[in-house]
């Protein structure tokens, strides 16, 4: 009876994961991406919104607490690298596993992932409640904003490790074309979030500090949806173990194919960390402006995030199966829609730009956040290549590439004009920065992208881009 029940449940599982195989290589590449997407989009706004709605909340305690929860953005920037690190590592080489119908695979590097996500998240803590004081003041912080950044960070240092799994798991339920319940985890801490902040912050009058708890308790949630789906059978590949290769090897595999994010990601750690300690010369202010106006910019990043982590499971389940035309066509749609939906939305941002940052409050430097949010605006086209140039050349396991283009938007065009532009034009330059950068990039990523093309069209169906 017991050898039945485990037979008829290993049927399943192979049903389930031969219908997976089916709907990734035979879908109509365009419904099947933007079927993804839809989901993906949404998760990576709702997992945004927690620090927009945290601010937005405490905009009634003042400029500095405004300003604060800005500063704490670095930190939540650090953990989300590291999240994503392991996620999409994870979620990268699992999307290919189960393109070759390796579902045992693809569950070991699920579970790897996850125990490397919490042992990182733990560490992240630790060291963040042992050096907070110094933490804050490196971060950005003025001596009025300290006091708030210190209650507000608390809590987000908490939250670290449950942060870490749930990227995790978001990304391995994604990838296994499973978006729908990465979304219902995501999204119901979201809103869980946005429901606490009003009655922790101004109802029990617990100031910034309701905010962080508010946080804390809304990814937790997120957690525990997410662990039920992969623990209650309904994912293809659940956790498993694998006798045969050492949990070491595992790892080091997931990091590697990681890496990219982690420059993707972990660069807004650096950048954020330099724009605030740039526009703290100039005020209390400037760094609010300058924190809402990136905070804004944030929302329409996530959703070409989110657009792209759509995009990333086609690429690489496809590029598993050996499918190189659907890769191709993957490429050319997703490029294309990404350049002309950031534009319009960069013609209207431009347009809405003054009442958008008036949201968040009035204050002197208000015209520098409208400035900087239209430069963004600018932007948004050319970052759309890159961010879809990194993420195919991650889908496909050419990490060097992914590595470089990576790098460029906050680090190797990023750094030389941080130094540069407030030299030169004060609190002006500090607020173009980062869309000028992301021009830059732009037009650095796009020929890397268009020999990707022309190599899938040149080898044809059933060819791999590259030899592996």
């Amino acid at each position: 009876m017991k050898n039945n029940s485990v037979q008829g449940k290993t049927d399943n599982t192979k049903d389930k994961a031969q219908e997976n195989h089916v709907k990734m290589t035979q879908t109509p590449v365009p419904s099947l991406i933007l079927r993804l997407s839809c989901s993906t989009i949404v998760s990576m706004l709702a997992g945004t919104t927690y620090n927009i709605v945290d601010m937005y909340f405490v905009s009634d305690l003042g400029n500095s607490a405004v300003a604060a929860v800005g500063v704490l953005f670095s930190v939540l920037a650090m953990i989300q690298a590291v999240g994503y690190t392991f996620g999409m590592g994870a979620g990268s080489r699992i999307s290919r596993f189960l393109g070759e119908q390796k579902e045992k695979e693809a569950g070991r590097d699920a579970l790897v992932a996850v125990l490397m996500s919490l042992i990182a998240g733990l560490i992240l803590m630790g060291a963040g409640f042992l050096w907070q004081k110094p933490l804050v003041d490196f971060l950005g912080s003025t001596d009025t904003i300290e006091t708030f950044a210190l209650d507000y960070g608390f809590w987000i240092l908490l939250t670290a490790p449950v942060m870490c799994v749930s990227y995790v798991l978001n990304n391995v339920l994604r990838a296994e074309g499973m978006p729908v319940w990465a979304l219902v985890g995501i999204g119901s801490g979201a809103v869980l979030n946005a429901v606490l902040d009003p009655i922790l912050v101004s109802g029990l009058e617990l100031g910034i500090r309701g905010a962080g708890i508010a946080t804390f308790c809304g990814q937790s949630v997120s957690l525990a949806i997410m662990l039920i789906v992969m623990l209650s059978g309904k994912s293809v590949i659940g956790f498993r173990g694998q006798k045969g290769k050492p949990f070491r090897q595992t790892a080091a595999d997931i990091t590697r194919t990681g890496i990219p994010s982690f420059f993707r990601q972990g660069l807004v750690c650096v950048a954020t960390i330099l724009l605030n300690r740039a526009a703290r010369e100039y005020g209390d202010d400037v760094v609010a402006a300058i924190s809402v106006s990136n905070k804004v910019f944030a929302i329409l990043f996530a959703v070409m995030v989110g657009y792209g982590q759509g995009f990333a499971p086609v690429v690489g389940y496809n590029y598993g199966a050996k499918e190189n035309d659907r890769v191709k066509k993957a490429i050319t749609f997703t490029l294309l829609s990404q350049i002309i939906a950031s534009a319009v939305t960069g013609v209207l941002v431009w347009i809405f730009a003054s009442p958008i940052i008036s949201l968040f409050g009035e204050n002197a430097a208000l015209d520098l956040g409208v400035r900087s949010l239209r430069m963004h605006a600018v932007s948004l086209p050319f970052m759309a290549v890159c961010l879809v140039s990194g993420m195919l050349f991650q889908a496909i396991g050419e990490i060097g590439k992914a590595i470089l283009i990576s790098s460029t938007r906050q680090g190797i065009f990023f750094l030389p004009l941080i130094w540069l532009l407030p030299m030169c034009f004060q609190e002006t330059g500090v607020a173009l920065t980062q869309g000028i950068s992301d021009v830059l990039s732009g037009v650095f990523s796009l020929p890397f992208i268009l020999v990707a093309i022309y190599m899938c069209k040149k080898t044809g169906r059933k060819s791999p881009l590259r030899k592996r």
